[in-house]
């Protein structure tokens, strides 16, 4: 059997295994009482993966491990946060994430085992990370801080965080624009 999830490198034991990511992108009728169609973007929400798939009915231990998986807590007493392994969370940068929504088991008895779904929520997303903030309670995780007067160096012993692609053209995108200095005035040479 080729595996298609992992979680924290262990695998998770579907068969007929299909993850499904989807994000909501909320927006906001801008038009009132007019037939325009103007709208503005509110943010982004963190991206899911839905996971369903069928264990059979004799290997009853994996829904058990399923089960105990999801409803684990973290050091601070909350969902516990997942490292995923998954070509489809890789596609769309999908690093970590927890158990939200539901966990269900139906059987399905002419084929002798339980239809599982669940849904894994990311943790961090990238928007978050283009904002500078981590999950809730966190404090941002950036090196250097910008100022009207250019940029000073972070605590000593912070690491800086690996950036994606995108966050790398957003950094020097801000990089550009903080050297345009106040009011918008282009920098003298």
């Amino acid at each position: 059997m080729i595996i298609m999830l992992a979680l924290d490198g262990e695998p998770i034991n579907l068969r007929g295994i299909k993850v499904s990511p989807s994000m909501e992108i909320k927006t906001s009728d801008k038009s009132g009482n007019a037939s325009s169609t103007t709208a503005s973007e509110d943010g982004t929400k963190a991206k899911k993966l839905q996971v369903s798939g069928l264990i059979r009915f004799r290997d009853k231990k994996d829904l058990s491990r399923l089960f105990t998986l999801a409803e684990a807590k973290g050091a601070g007493g909350g969902a516990k946060r997942y490292r995923i392994a998954s070509p489809v969370a890789q596609a769309i940068n999908m690093r970590e994430g927890i158990f939200t929504d539901s966990i269900s088991a139906t059987e399905q008895d002419q084929q002798l085992a339980w239809a599982v779904t669940f849904t894994l929520t990311e943790q961090v997303s990238t928007a978050e990370k283009a904002q500078g903030r981590g999950p809730a309670g966190t404090k941002p995780t950036t090196t250097n801080t910008q100022t009207a007067t250019g940029a000073k160096p972070g605590a000593p012993g912070d690491e800086p965080e690996e950036l994606t692609s995108f966050e790398k053209i957003l950094k020097g995108v801000d990089a550009k624009l903080g050297s345009w200095g106040v009011g918008g005035e282009e920098p003298k040479e």
